[in-house]
């Protein structure tokens, strides 16, 4: 089982509701993976903690995963943050960690795609994902967890690729999470980082027929923009409801 607290689902640039407890207040999107390791801690997550009462909640965390380096993913503050509690390790591209720098109490290691690492009981293996950064020698990476269940992880990124297909069929997934930062919007050939929700039901479908989703796989979508007016997160769950699609929201809790 593999425990997956949201802190947060949002994209960057969007206009907020004045509830933090929402369902359509989205921070920068981060991911707590038990109690340990965090996927991408944004300037949001202390406010999430104090928000919802989950007190003590990043205590724990002795593990950082960055995808890439757009500031909706990467908060070198919230990672100063974590290190003056205790030691934390930072798991990143050799760009991303150029951006960090040298902090007190962090210890960094190197990643690219297809990297093999291991983080606590976790078995991870980096995947390029399709998105695009303002530093040419940057690569932003998907990940493949494994415990006693395998999740694909695919945030951000506009379908899967090519290169990270031929890693994810050859292994059965009990969890999904997908990039959805167009919403029910239109999806264009000039959409190259995200995908909408129609754009996740054609990768869905890629990766059943590949073989590596069964009918007990869970397929979660993240990455959504904020409805400052309300009715998104309804919307969209409206609109899933007779699929296996979940619609995560921050504070939302799943174990794979």
């Amino acid at each position: 089982m593999i425990e997956l607290r949201f802190l947060g689902t949002g994209s960057l640039g969007d206009k907020r509701p004045k509830n933090k407890l929402s369902k359509d207040y989205r921070r920068f999107p981060t991911l707590l993976i038990g109690s340990q390791v965090l996927i991408d801690p944004s300037e949001d997550i202390f406010e999430f903690q104090e928000s919802f009462s989950f007190f003590g909640l990043l205590s724990s965390v002795s593990d950082v995963l960055i995808t890439h380096s757009h500031l909706d993913h990467l908060s070198v503050s919230a990672i100063e943050a974590l290190a003056k509690r205790s030691e934390i390790r930072v798991w990143a591209t050799a760009p991303v960690l150029d951006v960090i720098g040298d902090i007190r109490g962090v210890r960094r290691f190197e990643i690219a795609p297809f990297s093999r690492i291991t983080v606590g009981d976790l078995d991870i293996i980096a995947l390029p994902a399709n998105h695009a950064t303002d530093n040419a020698r940057e690569v932003a990476l998907n990940f493949l967890i494994r415990r006693d269940k395998t999740l694909f992880y695919g945030l951000d990124g506009a379908g899967i690729n090519p290169l990270a297909f031929e890693v994810l069929k050859e292994v059965s997934l009990d969890g999904c999470i997908f990039d959805c930062a167009l919403a029910d919007g239109e999806y264009s050939q000039g959409s190259v980082n995200h995908n909408n929700l129609d754009a996740v039901k054609i990768i869905i479908d890629i990766l059943q027929k590949a073989g590596c989703c069964t009918d007990g796989t869970k397929y979660i979508i993240s990455h959504l923009p904020s409805a400052k007016k309300g009715g998104l997160h309804d919307r969209l769950t409206e609109m899933v409801e007779d699929t296996a699609i979940k619609v995560a929201y921050d504070g939302y809790y799943i174990c794979i």
